[in-house]
């Protein structure tokens, strides 16, 4: 008998289904995902015995996500090619000898113990993992090809951050090279940002981008936009700031507006600002999330709708998600701990924002703030218990509004165009300590509760001014979609009306905001 491409595609579908249990079908409610935290191995005589001591750790979380019958899997950004100290140097002369060759993804080349290939080894090695385990796996390493011409390094080399994916069999299938670069001075960009999608066989499409890409139009908005697609991969390395830009908060932020399943997986260093992991299905919520204060390994496992026709086809269900995570000994790579009580921060400059000092009563206050002519109305219903807040060792969080609406500048990065309405927490009455928190071991208390916030503004109708609304506890957690209603409105030819309302009371807000982003006013090196 001889089969078409068609039916002998479904033909191998049947066999690898029948070969293991672990293979979700096209017509199945869901899929099984899993996102990797990893704290990666960085001193080594050069960044292959590097890539190689992590690569037997990858191996590690692939025989647990085996076990948990996982389909597709996440690695974080610059987990397999580490070495740089903070702050990354990206010097081309320490990774150009260390870095990958790959071959066109368009080949569906299986790289494993391929003894024609110039691959490296430990990127074979993933394949062959992909192969043994009948799994997706979605992994960032270092690419270098060779060029000619008057855009090529004196070197003779391109140098990209590259995300790529193997399919059940160990083949090459897809590859993003990172466009928007966050000081990554030694790496080079494709001539146009590269809109990267897969097809699984389980019936869903990925779209896949990596870290400060999340902050832009392309080529993240893009994947939704012009290729409708529903379910994101994102490897990060990311370095979280307050009170706007926490991993896990701009992860939920961006999933819940685009309505899109989002599989974050996250670079786990705490000691320089890097932590945060989550699998998160748009308006209905995060399945699971990780924010760690100090060093750690972890792998997040869950059951994740498919989405038909903009709907998701079964619920979200907390007790089908895994969080894992493994003891030192289980994975080495956490070889000593830094002595830190929490994860390191990072600072927003506020000094350009119009702010104003929130005093709470018992009840309801509203106020209009703006920042030249954009305003946003605010409208509090609260709880105030001053009597909490005594004592000479006692600390609590004090609140601002604060608005804005220009550009803000990133050294060594360029310019970005923000909107912004928000209420943030602050150390004290002084607004330069609205970008810090306190020690999470300090005896904290919590005067202000928030029954109700109604934050509001109107703003242009455009396609390159997205709104995002980013909010977090004191915890570092976002908050949960069933205590926020966000609605974004079109009023007329030009412009829309913004509404952010807190449905259920809080006591320990630090942000509470619509984060918009103006694209056209963006300047990046």
């Amino acid at each position: 008998m001889i089969l078409g491409s068609t039916n002998l595609y479904l033909f191998s579908m049947f066999c690898l289904a029948s070969l293991t249990s672990q293979v979700s079908l096209p017509s199945s409610n869901y899929y099984i995902g899993a996102v990797v935290e990893y704290h990666p191995i960085i001193e080594g005589p050069n960044s292959t015995a590097i890539a190689e001591e992590n690569s037997e750790n990858f191996i590690k979380f692939l025989k647990t996500a085996n076990e948990h019958q996982v389909d597709i899997i996440v690695f974080p950004e610059n987990g397999l090619f580490s070495g740089e100290p903070f702050p990354p140097i990206f010097h081309r002369s320490f990774y150009l000898p260390h870095s990958t060759y790959l071959p066109d993804h368009k080949e569906f080349k299986v790289l494993c113990r391929d003894v024609s290939s110039n691959v490296m080894e430990v990127v074979k090695s993933i394949s062959c993992a992909a192969k043994q385990y009948a799994m997706y796996i979605v992994l960032n390493v270092h690419e270098k090809e060779k060029c000619l011409g008057d855009n090529c390094a004196e070197d003779g080399y391109n140098l990209y951050n590259t995300n790529i994916v193997f399919d059940r069999n160990g083949a090459l299938i897809a590859k993003y090279r990172k466009w928007n670069l966050f000081a990554e001075v030694g790496f080079n960009k494709t001539p146009k940002p590269e809109l990267s999608s897969f097809r699984t066989d389980f019936g869903v499409t990925f779209g896949q981008f990596i870290c400060f890409d999340i902050f832009f139009g392309a080529p993240a908005l893009e994947l939704v936009r012009e290729k409708n697609i529903t379910d994101i991969i994102f490897s990060t390395h990311w370095f979280s700031h307050l009170p706007y830009l926490t991993a896990n908060q701009i992860q939920a932020g961006w999933s819940y507006v685009n309505d899109v399943n989002f599989l974050g997986s996250g670079y786990n260093a705490p000691a320089t600002g890097n932590t945060g992991t989550g699998i998160y299905a748009g308006k209905y919520g995060h399945l699971a999330r990780i924010w760690n204060e100090k060093a750690a390994n972890a792998l997040i496992v869950a059951k994740i709708p498919k989405v038909l026709n903009g709907q998701r086809m079964q619920p979200i269900n907390q007790n089908d998600t895994q969080i894992i995570y493994y003891s030192a000994t289980e994975i080495p790579s956490v070889r000593r701990q830094i002595l830190m009580s929490q994860q390191k921060l990072f600072s927003e400059d506020l000094s350009l924002f119009t702010s104003k000092l929130f005093r709470p009563i018992n009840g309801a206050l509203s106020s209009i703030v703006c920042h030249h002519d954009f305003c946003c109305n605010f409208t509090t219903d609260t709880l105030y218990h001053d009597d909490v807040n005594k004592g000479s060792n006692v600390k609590y969080y004090r609140y601002r509004y604060a608005v804005f609406n220009g550009t803000v500048s990133y050294p060594k990065l360029g310019i970005a165009g923000l909107e912004i309405c928000s209420i943030i927490s602050c150390l004290d009455d002084n607004p330069k300590s609205c970008n810090q928190r306190f020690d999470i071991n300090a005896n904290i208390v919590h005067p202000v509760t928030f029954n109700s916030i109604v934050l509001s503004s109107i703003s242009r109708d455009s396609i390159n001014i997205p709104h995002f609304p980013l909010s977090i506890d004191d915890q570092i957690n976002p908050l949960n979609v069933n205590d926020f209603t966000f609605i974004r409105k079109k009023i007329n030819e030009t412009h829309v009306s913004l509404n952010y309302t807190l449905t259920k009371p809080y006591n320990n807000l630090m942000t509470f905001a619509i984060f918009g982003r103006n694209f056209v006013n963006d300047y990046f090196l």
